[in-house]
Parts: C-alpha cells; structure tokens; sequence
C-alpha cells in the first residue's frame, strides 16, 4: 500500500520535548514494562501508564497526541455521538484499545477514534475488545512513520475493518481507504453501509486549528 501514496506531502515537523513517563515501582530484578518485550495485552489491561500505549510484539509504545490531534479527534468523535443519538446503531469512542488478533496476545492496536456496531461490541466495555472496529479512524501525527500507519491501516482492514479513515491534519486531506480497494481522498467523510445518511464535511473536521507553521 506504501507505494500508492508515495505521492502524498505526509511530511511534518517532528515534535521536540515530550515529558518523560513518571517514575514506577517494580519488583527488584524486574524490568519496568515500558522497557521489556514480552508483554501481553493481557497484563497491559491490569497495568497503570501515564499514557495510552500499543504493544508491538510485546512492547510497549506510547500514543502521545498535541492539542490539535486531540481537538481532531473531538471533532470526528463528537459528529459520529450526534448521529449516533439519532440513530442507535453502535458505539463511537476514542483512543481505545483493540485486541485485533486472537491469535497474537502480544498484539494491540488503539485508532485514534472508532465505531462499533451494536450487534459486534463487547458486553464487558472494561475490557479491550477482542475485535477490530467497524470503522477505524486515524489522525497522521508529526512523529507517525508513513509505512507504520498504512501497516496499520491494513490490519484493522484485514482483521475486519470496513473503512479507514486517516486524517491528515498539515496538509488538511482526508483520505479513505477500504479493504480490496484503492485508497481516495474525499471532501466529505461517509460510510454509506456503516452509517447511512452520515456526511462530515472534511473542513468540519479543522474547525478552530490554526495550519502548522
């Protein structure tokens, strides 16, 4: 998939002075869990982070978003709550994590925003859903590898993804990919079998966020 976007400005300023994780306690002779590679999604769940974390084949890495990436994701979040109230077919959340393949326990994947059909979501919502959401929206960040975020737009698809969203905030694009089919760039975000009648305009969706310098 990386050579069909090859084309894309996806560049961006890379961000400067993230604040170190707090100090923990763990037993003598132990690793803290951010620094090991073998930790399961299972012990990820029982386990207090300063922030939201993936696993990569066990290891820890962190999401760290900016004031405009969380102001984003707010935006997609808050239009899908409204269409969701008029229209009670599933559940929309943010930054939630995803045990997207049963079979990979050291495996996690957390969209920046989500939608799950009612008849697929979980009962226990304290859990990560052993799913792959209905509809998985990415925001790029200045850090975000092109490659690693296509991989991972291709493994929500693959795991049971209908669309992907990835949202590109410095050049203002929003893209749409789905599984078997070439990616588009669109101005109006839908998703006419997942959410019929549901239309974002893509300017919508940078209200009140200044362009990067």
């Amino acid at each position: 998939m990386a050579e069909m976007i090859d084309t894309l400005e996806l560049e961006a300023p890379k961000r400067k002075n993230v604040p170190p994780a707090g100090p923990k306690t763990v037993p003598f002779g132990r690793l803290p869990i951010e620094q090991r590679t073998d930790v399961t999604v299972d012990e990820l769940e029982r386990t207090s982070l300063p922030y939201n974390a993936e696993l990569y084949n066990g290891k820890v890495v962190f999401k760290m978003a900016n004031p405009a990436h969380g102001m984003i994701q707010t935006n997609i979040a808050g239009e899908l709550k409204f269409y969701l109230r008029q229209n009670p077919i599933g559940y929309a959340m943010t930054e939630t994590n995803f045990k997207l393949w049963p079979d990979r326990p050291k495996e996690s994947r957390i969209p920046d925003v989500a939608f799950v059909k009612k008849e697929r979501m979980p009962e226990d919502l304290f859990r990560f859903p052993p799913i792959a959401p209905d509809l998985a929206v990415e925001v790029y960040s200045p850090d975000d590898k092109l490659s690693e975020v296509l991989d991972k737009i291709d493994a929500y698809l693959a795991q049971g993804a209908q669309i992907v969203w990835l949202i590109i905030p410095h050049t203002r694009e929003a893209l749409v990919f789905t599984a078997g089919s070439r990616f588009k760039a669109v101005d109006v975000l839908t998703a006419p079998e997942l959410l019929p009648g549901f239309e974002l305009p893509v300017s919508k969706i940078f209200e009140g966020i200044p362009l990067p310098d």
